[in-house]
């Protein structure tokens, strides 16, 4: 009699366990919060003053920019004023430094003074900031020299996107728009120069290349070379966007590398209508950020990159994160019959243990 129980037990411990531990949420959904999130720095250097106008400050406010002022006089020995004389350029230079040091120098002059768009703004940024809220991804194919790998790189990168695009009916959450491709040829390459900068490029590439984009703004895994191409790659590192978050990656695939880019308040207001939920809700991040800890502990991507995630210190974090509102999408099919087997379940296992508890007293029980 006992050996039944016990098997019947451990089924519904197991049973319960499984569908307590459902996430809610794909790895697309937690690509748009603001968990490890990617800051940018703008020095505004110049000769006299580190004064900047609050109107250029406010301009950056709801991107992953932050800027400073630094007079020239202040520090001689600051890396980022020494990089600045080097470049041979009339002050006031901005320079843009990424989260792992690198430095870029931009001048107003190079941009008809509008160094706020030149930093978090681009024709293609634009597109993602359009795109990125109701699409899947975006796959970037920054052009190389050769105009036959360009054009084979093109079809490779679209069937990459249809393959994906047919798939999504199966994915555990529907998109509206599949996957697309935006190509910047070489005669773009100056105007999208920051954001292929923080892509690591500052040249136009021998062979063509692409970045797969998802979220807000982040790389998912790194950039795909023309033989990767060639190999499949793009559908592979696509295929990844649309999974369940229980899929077992580690945190850096779940939270890619992001680039500078504006998120604008009616962006995010879009994002929430989309989505049903704000993703820079102190709630929602606390759950994201528990999954991310109690999950994808083992790496399970093509370079066998292991990261072991943490809970992040969300009152530090996200003080300065406003709220949006947004209409609650009602609960699927799906969600209500899940929590009635959690429930079920749940009784299921409480009356078994009475019963366990009572044969035990029972049977110790003298006669």
């Amino acid at each position: 009699m006992i050996k039944p129980l016990k098997f019947i037990l451990v089924l519904l411990l197991v049973m319960s366990y499984s569908n307590a531990r459902a996430c809610r949420y794909t790895i697309r959904e937690i690509g748009f919060s603001t968990l490890s999130k990617v800051t940018y720095v703008l020095y505004r250097i110049d000769k006299n003053s580190s004064f900047i106008p609050k109107q250029q400050m406010d301009n950056f406010s709801d991107s992953n920019v932050k800027i400073f002022g630094l007079n020239l006089k202040d520090d001689k020995s600051n890396k980022v004023i020494l990089f600045a004389k080097n470049q041979d350029l009339s002050f006031p230079v901005y320079v843009l430094v990424a989260p792992d040091g690198r430095m870029l120098a931009l001048t107003g002059d190079q941009f008809q003074n509008n160094i706020e768009s030149a930093t978090i703004l681009s024709p293609v940024r634009q597109q993602l900031i359009d795109d990125l809220p109701k699409g899947y991804a975006t796959v970037i194919l920054i052009e190389g020299i050769n105009t036959n790998e360009n054009s084979l790189a093109k079809e490779k990168v679209l069937k990459a996107c249809d393959r994906v695009e047919n798939i999504i009916p199966h994915m555990p959450k529907q998109v509206a728009n599949g996957p697309r491709m935006i190509v910047v040829s070489n005669g773009e390459f100056e105007q999208e120069k920051v954001m292929l900068w923080s892509f690591g490029l500052d040249k136009i590439p021998d062979h063509p290349i692409a970045f797969v984009v998802y979220g807000k703004g982040r790389i998912m895994g790194d950039s795909i070379n023309y033989s990767e191409i060639q190999k499949g790659k793009v559908y592979k590192l696509l295929s990844i966007i649309g999974a369940d978050c229980e899929c077992g990656l580690d945190r850096k695939w779940m939270l890619g590398y992001q680039i500078p880019l504006d998120w604008p308040t009616e962006t995010r207001q879009n994002l929430s209508d989309i989505l049903g939920f704000d993703v820079d809700n102190p709630m929602v991040l606390t759950e994201m950020s528990r999954i991310l800890a109690i999950e994808n502990r083992v790496a399970a991507d093509p370079d066998g990159i292991s990261f072991e995630p943490v809970v992040i210190d969300l009152e530090k974090e996200f003080n300065d994160v406003p709220e949006v509102a947004h209409n609650e999408n009602p609960p699927s099919q799906e969600d209500s019959l899940n929590s009635k087997l959690i429930i079920t379940y749940s009784l299921i296992f409480v009356i078994i243990l009475v019963g366990l508890g009572s044969y035990f007293v029972l049977k110790k029980k003298p006669d």
